[in-house]
């Protein structure tokens, strides 16, 4: 049996407000599904987050019925599972309009049975768990959930549900296979959380490829990331250039990463690389505007005219740098897009006498300089990726004494007062008759009802069978 993983399509995306990356992602998703129709496979998995928002534009629903056409017209089923950029707080989504016209179909929960040439149903409390069957290959899968929907006290939500099978796929990032990427500090399962008894698991979520083999996790079959199909990220470059303040002449790395998917044959991947637009991460260095402004348009030649380039200027130039000083130097330069990004620190000047502590610190001062731009023009993918880039370097955890130091408030003496002893108003009573004592007033508290769970998390608390 021979099938294709695929994750992380991310069709919809334009990508720092670029049409031709739009167009990127598309050609990318066609590639992959034309080579694995070609390689005659017996089906396709799409392991989530086949567009970049729940909500995908009518031109990128367009796009997406096109080239699923294509493994339709060869009766090769696509099973798929929602990604975190897919699912929609409602239950259904678009994955469900797909489903109809007959292109994919969607594995996991499900509120509504499904049944048809390959998928099977089994009653779960007030849902229904869909899978696959091809031949006598079983396909489990569960669309993204957050840790705590997965981790509920000391129930595994996820051994819970697969108890054996041949393919489990999920899209979520586990721990063993997140280190050096953005979930590293962000994962939604530890690898002995994975149900065991699987022998493929096909995940997505993480952009990087990445395998683990059975023999590192004790799993009966391997964990797989194929990654994105683009790159989607600065990390994810495909070259790297360097030109520090000592270097002679800029340094050229080719960054080992590319990108595709894979061909699964006997459980057995195989990556079939997919055609991306050069990505180039560069890095110039220097202690003045001129030097490195020379270094940019030295380095710029080397960058080819369809690439994409982030371009990182580092070094201590008195009174810092603007970037629309440099954004006018490579207008010229042909390439399809580049954006600079500023490291570069003013000088300091220190006073003899202290007078008082800066306002903002260094990364506060950056990090306006980067928001300074018109709300229109504001590239927040850009901007995103540099803050993500400063948390993995831990920038703002540097920021000065006084900004972590709480401030002391002055301890204000606490004077009790003694309540003025209340009066008791007695009615007056006629003699002979007796004076009744009032009934002191009961206090009735209403005591919260409990949440009724759900029957699903009824089934989970040991009512399953």
């Amino acid at each position: 049996m021979r099938f294709a993983h695929i994750a992380d399509a991310h069709l919809g995306r334009e990508q720092f407000n670029q049409p031709f990356r739009y167009e990127d992602y598309v050609r990318a998703f066609r590639e992959a599904v034309e080579k694995a129709v070609k390689a005659n496979v017996d089906f396709i998995l799409i392991a989530g987050d086949l567009f970049h928002v729940s909500r995908p534009s009518p031109k990128a629903l367009r796009d997406a019925v096109e080239i699923l056409e294509i493994p339709r017209r060869r009766e090769i089923p696509v099973f798929a599972i929602e990604g975190n950029h897919d699912k929609t707080i409602r239950e259904a989504s678009v994955f469900d309009l797909l489903e109809h016209l007959g292109l994919l179909r969607t594995l996991g929960l499900r509120r509504e049975e499904k049944r048809d040439e390959f998928l099977r149903s089994k009653k779960i409390a007030d849902r229904y768990l869909v899978w696959a069957e091809v031949g006598d290959l079983k396909i489990y899968g569960l669309r993204h959930h957050t840790r705590w929907q997965l981790i509920r006290g000391n129930t595994n939500v996820l051994k819970a549900l697969f108890k054996k099978g041949d393919i489990l796929m999920l899209h979520q990032a586990v721990d063993y296979l997140a280190k050096d990427t953005p979930y590293q500090d962000a994962f939604d399962l530890r690898l002995s959380e994975l149900p065991e008894g699987f022998s493929y698991y096909a995940l997505g979520h993480i952009h990087v490829r990445k395998i683990a083999e059975p023999e590192q996790t004790g799993l009966n079959g391997p964990v797989v990331y194929p990654g994105s199909l683009e790159r989607t990220d600065v990390r994810e470059a495909s070259h790297v250039i360097v030109y520090g303040e000592k270097d002679k002449k800029p340094k050229v790395r080719e960054n080992n990463q590319p990108k595709g998917f894979y061909i699964v044959e006997d459980f057995r991947p195989e990556f079939v690389e997919v055609e991306t637009r050069p990505f180039y991460r560069v890095t110039v260095s220097g202690n003045s505007k001129a030097e490195l402004r020379r270094k940019v348009e030295e380095v710029a030649g080397l960058i080819p005219k369809d690439a994409v380039a982030i371009i990182y200027l580092e070094g201590t130039v008195k009174g810092g740098v603007s970037l629309a000083e440099f954004n006018d130097l490579l207008k010229d330069s042909g390439i399809a897009y580049y954006a600079f990004r500023s490291r570069v620190t003013g000088e300091a000047i220190i006073s003899k006498e202290r007078v008082g502590e800066e306002i903002l610190t260094e990364w506060e001062r950056e990090l306006f300089l980067h928001m300074r731009s018109e709300p229109k023009e504001f590239p927040l993918d850009e901007f995103m990726d540099w803050l993500l880039e400063k948390y993995r370097l831990g920038v703002p955890a540097e920021m000065s004494a006084r900004a972590r130091k709480p401030v002391e408030e002055p301890k204000k003496e606490v004077v009790e007062k003694k309540r003025p002893k209340e009066e008791k108003h007695v009615k007056a009573t006629p003699k002979g008759e007796k004076q009744e004592k009032p009934k002191p007033e009961k206090k009735t508290e209403k005591k919260p009802k409990p949440a009724k769970p759900s029957s699903l998390d009824a089934w989970l608390r040991g009512g399953r069978r």
